[in-house]
């Protein structure tokens, strides 16, 4: 009763803690995630839902579709007038989507990347470093609450250019803004070509071509997020921003999407010289400088010691294996069993069943076995589930055995079949 009355005060307990989170969470108004998202079905401020319901009216009659796995296998490889989009914090492709995304715009289609950063492995097929031995070394940037956008193109230009502001929860903050050094425009026709400018003198839009196509550049992909679209300005950058892109199928890529600082952490300069020129540095050099496989390494040697110690102590004599001890019980039954078989020994073979059969009684059910009554028969069929008139049977044969003098072979047999099936239907 005491444990029943725990059981339903906890119960009430927890009804009444849910009943009051219900309460607490669902009077609020939803929350507004402030996380710079870039997901097409995010409704947050800095979430791309507005802008991909946008593109899918760019291009009357064309389908959009939306790279949610390895984009390898799913770009053309050939001249169909095809636009890739990108638009996130950075992004990350493995060797097999690069090469695919290469293949793309070399057959004559276009990719439009929109990041914060951008991956080294791409840059390389990019950039040229004719531009006075630049190295290529990411995009730069400046912090700064507002920030103005144009165009290069007179047609596209704007007095005035389009202002941006960073907010934070409803407030104006500061915020990084990316762009391309003016040292990497080298004026070559095959190099980086700006389009696009950030407060008048900083590139934040170049086009670089590749084979028959474009690669389009952008470095603010705050511009393309929803709370800048709500802006009639914000709108009609977007608008001139995306009328560099011909009429075509086009993919959107919702799967190579990374934050900043991963996209930024792969595109350090070290894997960068790697990659290019071999390093000076001894490979032991490398790894003490790299905190996670300097971590790996003093493991490795602590661990190495500590084996080294353990393996100088003297070492024990191997402790001998002993067989296990074998149960000889039934066995030594069996021998008895048949010896009193071959002996036509009837009686004294029923009198060995009836010791292992109260034997088992008294171990499986706990009962004694010196006065075998009407209350012990009730008892037995209670626990053992066996029938009354079965027990009776078994013991009255018990008792005719144990007060004759001899046992016939039928009797030791149908004896034999009433313990057999005592065995089998027991519980």
């Amino acid at each position: 009763m005491f444990r029943r009355k725990n059981i339903i005060f906890y119960a009430l307990a927890l009804l009444a803690a849910i009943a009051l989170l219900a309460y607490l969470f669902g009077s609020r108004s939803p929350q507004v995630d402030w996380r710079e998202s870039y997901k097409p079905d995010s409704r947050g401020p800095y979430g791309t839902k507005v802008i991909f319901e946008l593109l899918q009216g760019y291009f009357p009659g064309e389908p959009l579709t939306v790279l949610e796995d390895s984009i390898k296998g799913r770009l053309p490889n050939e001249m169909e007038s095809a636009s890739y989009i990108f638009i996130g914090e950075a992004l990350f492709m493995d060797s097999a989507d690069l090469k695919t995304l290469l293949a793309f715009v070399e057959a004559g289609n276009q990719a439009f990347i929109s990041s914060k950063t951008i991956p080294f492995d791409l840059m390389f097929h990019l950039y040229y470093e004719e531009c006075e031995e630049a190295y290529w070394d990411d995009y730069s940037s400046f912090a700064d609450t507002v920030a103005r956008l144009n165009f290069d193109h007179p047609s596209l230009q704007k007095k005035g250019g389009f202002t941006y502001k960073y907010l934070d929860r409803y407030q104006v903050a500061p915020y990084s803004w990316s762009y391309i050094a003016p040292y990497y425009f080298c004026g070559l026709e095959e190099g980086l070509v700006s389009i696009g400018t950030l407060n008048d003198s900083l590139s934040i839009f170049a086009r670089v071509p590749y084979g028959e196509g474009y690669f389009y550049l952008h470095t603010v992909p705050l511009a393309f997020t929803n709370i800048q679209l709500l802006d009639e300005a914000g709108l009609e950058y977007a608008n001139r921003t995306f009328s560099h892109l011909h009429a075509g199928p086009a993919y959107w890529d919702d799967y190579s999407r990374v934050p900043e600082w991963m996209g930024r952490r792969r595109n350090e300069r070290q894997y960068y010289n790697a990659s290019r020129q071999l390093s000076s540095e001894s490979p032991l050099q490398y790894i003490l400088g790299q905190p996670p496989l300097a971590w790996g390494w003093y493991l490795l040697l602590a661990l190495g010691l500590l084996y080294m110690a353990f393996r100088a102590r003297r070492r024990q004599r191997i402790i001998p294996v002993l067989e296990p001890n074998t149960n000889t019980s039934l066995e030594f039954l069996s021998t008895i069993g048949r010896l009193y078989f071959l002996q036509n020994n009837h009686r004294q073979l029923a009198l060995q069943q009836i010791k292992l059969w109260q034997g088992h009684l008294r171990e499986h059910y706990f009962l004694q076995t010196r006065e075998m009554d009407k209350a012990f028969v009730e008892k037995l069929a209670n626990k053992s589930e066996i029938p009354e008139d079965a027990i009776n049977k078994i013991l009255l044969l018990c008792r005719n055995i144990q007060s004759s003098n001899f046992v016939s072979e039928n009797t030791l047999i149908e004896f034999h079949r009433l313990l057999d099936d005592f065995y089998k239907n027991s519980k």
